[in-house]
């Protein structure tokens, strides 16, 4: 398998965490796994693909931790234990480095082509995941890392793996690690999407809502996250999905192409069941994409999951977004020969998918957003953008996705219940690696 030395930035990113970890600014989380990490990349060893690829999927799942307060030199608190990993990464010059090694690398072919490499591509959850769960995360693929992973047994290096969950709506194609292919980061061997094992760290936004008696209640749609009213105003989800715009696919030529709008402005629509549910009404002011859509480097994404179709690469990629006077536009150039490119139009063309969502957080900062004096109108002014996705079940029926014909289009289905989100992603994306 190939190598790869870290360039010279890197290494002083990285030479900066193993300071900080010595002078004892990494918090209680931070693991011997990850001290050897950012020695290793201080030092300017050389690394395997399998680890490029662990950090680029690693500062995917970090990203927003870029927004917290001292993080920046100069903030009150920096380093937070958060910069600290980051930089035990490489920090921004790692980020840089590793997803720019992965395109290289797809880009030539230059590919082992074994599952591991395979497993490798699949994108990390977009959901938040608790501070405990982040920790324990660090500390389960550690122990992985030092002594290997567990096996499926139930002995003491066993994860009590069985291959069909017990439990409704908890299953490993929902844990952050699962990695697409049957496989897991840290059990051995065959690993079912439906399955599940005593090491699961799944986000709260997939784990269906149990009462206290241990009835099931309806999993929430992404429209319906929790949204708490405190005494210091409105608490909401870390990153928040809207399901609000139009969308086509068609073909110029043989090259299908999906344009239209992820989000619309000045357009007023309910969150959590609006105002007279005891939720509130949302608008998004002109312009609130525009930073974003420049600067981020946003995924085209079938429900939120799987591998990117296209990416915007900060304006320098596949997928191409524009702010104007109507709302987010987008448009991207599908690869006419990947089996999900053509799962998607078949679907579209079908009306399976038929909705258009976006992923998102707001800023830290002032002026982001403001609500109104009863906390029943929320206006944002600036979104940070993480996906944009062609999705199954519409969270608010504003407009449709349609695919381009001669015929009249069909009229939209009732809306659908909200269901587990991953589970059957998970289970396509195993038969097509398997396939392959």
């Amino acid at each position: 398998m190939a190598a790869f030395t870290p360039p010279e930035s890197v290494q002083n990113e990285a030479a900066k965490a193993v300071q900080w970890i010595a002078d004892g600014l990494a918090g209680d989380g931070f693991t011997a796994t990850g001290r050897r990490r950012a020695q290793q990349l201080a030092d300017g060893e050389s690394v395997s693909e399998d680890v490029v690829r662990r950090m680029a999927a690693y500062f995917a799942r970090h990203a927003p931790d870029r927004n917290a307060e001292g993080f920046f030199s100069g903030e009150d608190g920096f380093p937070t234990p958060g910069r600290v990993a980051w930089s035990a990464w490489g920090g921004d010059p790692g980020r840089t480095w590793a997803d720019e090694t992965i395109a290289r690398l797809d880009d030539d072919g230059d590919r082992t082509g074994d599952t591991m490499t395979e497993q490798r591509e699949m994108p990390e959850t977009v959901y938040p995941v608790t501070a405990r769960q982040q920790a324990l995360y660090d500390s389960v693929e550690g122990v992985a890392e030092l002594f290997g992973k567990f096996d499926q047994g139930m002995g003491p290096d066993g994860a009590h793996y069985v291959a069909e969950s017990p439990f409704d709506g908890l299953a490993c194609s929902s844990c952050l690690f699962y990695e697409g292919a049957r496989a897991c980061e840290v059990v051995d061997g065959d690993i079912a999407p439906e399955g599940v094992c005593k090491l699961w760290i799944i986000p709260e936004d997939l784990v269906p809502g149990v009462t206290s008696e241990g009835t099931d209640t309806p999993a929430r749609s992404d429209m319906d996250a929790e949204y708490r009213l405190t005494e210091n105003g409105v608490e909401t989800p870390e990153v928040e999905h809207r399901r609000l715009a139009d969308v086509e696919l068609r073909m110029e030529g043989d090259t299908p192409v999906l344009d239209g709008y992820a989000l619309v402005y000045e357009y007023r629509y309910d969150v959590a069941g609006g105002p007279e549910a005891g939720g509130f009404t949302e608008v998004i002011s002109r312009g609130a994409a525009a930073k974003s859509a420049k600067e981020a480097d946003v995924r085209l994404l079938v429900n939120h999951d799987g591998v990117p179709l296209a990416r915007s690469r900060g304006g320098e990629g596949t997928l191409s977004l524009e702010s104007d006077d109507i709302g987010l536009k987008v448009r991207a150039e599908l690869d006419p020969s990947n089996p999900t490119v053509q799962e998607l139009r078949s679907a579209m063309a079908r009306g399976d998918l038929d909705q258009m969502s976006f992923a998102f957080r707001i800023p830290k900062g002032e002026n982001r957003q403001s609500w109104s004096d009863d906390y029943t109108l929320r206006t944002i002014r600036e979104v940070q953008l993480f996906d944009v996705s062609v999705v199954t079940y519409p969270a608010n029926p504003a407009t449709v996705a349609k695919l381009r014909t001669d015929e009249a289009p069909a009229e939209q289905a009732d809306e659908p219940p909200a269901t587990g989100r991953s589970l059957d992603v998970a289970r396509a994306q195993a038969e097509r690696l398997l396939k392959a």
